[in-house]
Formats: C-alpha cells, sequence, structure tokens
C-alpha cells in the first residue's frame, strides 16, 4: 500500500488517510516553498492540489525548487510542477492555473470547495488578498515565507488566531530571494513545516499557535506569540481592502532577476503593435512576438538595459525584465 507507513502513524491512521483523500488544498506561488510543499502533499495523498502560478522557471530556481530540473527551464512553474506530481502520485487530481491571482479572479478561482490555501507567494500585496479572501469565507491559509537563512510559518484559523494584517500592517517591500540571497535548506525547512501543518488543519488535529521563527545557519528556533489584534482592519473591522481592489497596485515586484509585473487596461493585438512602434523609436528592439517584446534602451546613467515585457491578452497583464 502507498501510504501504509503513514497510516501506521497513530495519529492519522486509515480514517486519517481517507480524509485526506477528499480534501482539497490550493497552493499558491509555486516556487521554492509552493513547489516542495505541493511535493510533500502530493506523497502524503491529498486527494486534490490546485497550482497556482504565473512565473516560468529559471535556471537559477533549480538551486532550491527541487520538483524542477534542467528541462523545465522557460516552461511555466505551475505546469511543470503537474506534470512532475503525476509522476510522483498519479492517484491524485492535480489542477494548474498560469494566471496571476488578483482580487478581480481570486473569486472564481477558488469557487469550488477548499479546505486549505497555502500561501507562497512572493510578495505582501498577494498575501493581504488571500488573507482578506479567507477570513471573509472563513478559509484555514498557512503563511510561510523564506529570505537568506530564516523562516517563518503562520497557521490561520478564522475566528480561532490572528490574521496576517493583526501584525504585518503594509504592502511595504521587503528582503527577497534576489536583494538577500537564500539558502535551500531554508526553503527545505519552511516547506516541510508548512505541508504538516497542512496535514494537521486537514485532519481537524491540533495545529501550531504561534508564529514560528527558523534560522537554520543558526540553528535558532523560536515560537512568537500573535495576538488578535482588537483593531484588526480585517478579522475585526471587516474591511477587505485588498479583496475589493482598493490597495491593488499596478506594479509589483517579483521574486527574480529584475522582474515586476505590470497591471494594464485589457490590450489588443492592435495596441500591441503600436507600443512596438513606440519602443522601436526609444531603443533597437531585439525580437518582438505576440506575447513577447525584448528591446534596449539607453539609461540616463549611460548604461545599456535590456527590457522585456511579457503580454497574456485578455486578462492585460504584463511583466517586465529589466
Amino acid at each position: 500500500m502507498r501510504y501504509i507507513r503513514q497510516q501506521i502513524f497513530k495519529e492519522i491512521g486509515k480514517k486519517g488517510q481517507e480524509k485526506l483523500g477528499k480534501s482539497t488544498a490550493a497552493i499558491v506561488g509555486i516556487g521554492a516553498l509552493g513547489s516542495n510543499s505541493a511535493e510533500l502533499l502530493a506523497r502524503a495523498g491529498v486527494g486534490s492540489l490546485i497550482l497556482i502560478d504565473r512565473d516560468v522557471v529559471e535556471l537559477s530556481n533549480l538551486q532550491r525548487q527541487r520538483l524542477f530540473d534542467e528541462n523545465d527551464v522557460g516552461k511555466p512553474k505551475a505546469l511543470a510542477a503537474k506534470e512532475h506530481l503525476a509522476k510522483i502520485n498519479s492517484e491524485i487530481k492535480t489542477d494548474f492555473l498560469i494566471d496571476d491571482l488578483n482580487f478581480g479572479n481570486i473569486g472564481k478561482i477558488f469557487g469550488k470547495k477548499i479546505d486549505l490555501i497555502l500561501d507562497c507567494t512572493d510578495n505582501l500585496e498577494t498575501r493581504f488578498l488571500i488573507n482578506d479572501f479567507c477570513i471573509k469565507y472563513r478559509i484555514p491559509f498557512i503563511y510561510s515565507s523564506a529570505v537568506g537563512s530564516k523562516g517563518y510559518v503562520f497557521d490561520i484559523v478564522p475566528n480561532k488566531t490572528a490574521c496576517l494584517r493583526c501584525f504585518l500592517k503594509e504592502a511595504a517591500q521587503l528582503d527577497t530571494c534576489e536583494t538577500a540571497g537564500v539558502l535551500n535548506t531554508t526553503t527545505s525547512m519552511i516547506s516541510t513545516i508548512q505541508a504538516n501543518e497542512a496535514v494537521k488543519i486537514l485532519l481537524r488535529k491540533d495545529f501550531e499557535k504561534n508564529l514560528l521563527f527558523f534560522d537554520v545557519w543558526k540553528n535558532e528556533l523560536s515560537k512568537i506569540k500573535v495576538n488578535r489584534n482588537n483593531n484588526c482592519v480585517c478579522c475585526i473591522k471587516n474591511n477587505f481592502e485588498y479583496l475589493n481592489g482598493k490597495k491593488a497596485s499596478k506594479i509589483v515586484k517579483l521574486c527574480g532577476d529584475n522582474i515586476y509585473q505590470i497591471k494594464t487596461r485589457r490590450i489588443d493585438e492592435n495596441q500591441f503593435n503600436k507600443l512596438k512602434n513606440k519602443l522601436n523609436n526609444i531603443g533597437k528592439i531585439k525580437h518582438f512576438y505576440v506575447q513577447n517584446i525584448r528591446t534596449n534602451i539607453l539609461g540616463s546613467n549611460g548604461k545599456n538595459y535590456q527590457l522585456s515585457f511579457y503580454l497574456d491578452f485578455g486578462t492585460g497583464l504584463w511583466k517586465l525584465r529589466i
């Protein structure tokens, strides 16, 4: 039997395994944390996984994103993850979405029954959006982050714990793996703890109530008590600023080598071609495809920069790589 060693563990057992098989978990962000957590949940037999990511696999990802290999470079992470998970466990259902999670589509994406959401994203705006959605619709989710040698995990269960906005105030830009680096041991540790807490929550077992902090370089572990903020704009006042779009940004810095996402109005191919002509006036276009532009421009500091634009027709979402 595939899960026999897990079923022997008394906290799970046969009934627990059956419950996992009937559960649905969504993983938002299939980077180092999300891909590792997704693999662990697939191996554990969580019956249905929903993978959401807007990015593609880069060579620099392979240092820590162990679900991928060199053949995946350039492929959408969500698609590559689905393909690998299918080889690991063909008994579970895996859906994937190559898209940006935003206030306009989060309700449709999570419209069906979801038991748990794993927050493995790379920016606070998306984290706060997930927080708003989960608090409003009473869906538990697990926050995780990892930069350098440090990482955090926090279980957020509506009406039972503090929410993200109880202790994180605004979506300011923090250190990322690009600015501070990251160890693969850090992401492995954090995703393992996140997946373990996911199993507990799905089985309705006692879960960790504290914010967990790890520093794998210094071998430090701390449990930080986080109380509900009596003036929290989200879980107390039910003011869902990110879910209703009031706090949505037009430009979001992504975790990667100078990658930004620009949110625009819907754009058609005619408008796209006009953009090509404008860019051609300010720099040399290296190549121009229907969904991909690369051009060189001369910066005010005298340096040449390469700009790459990636367009998703219909959503009007652009990615800009500098």
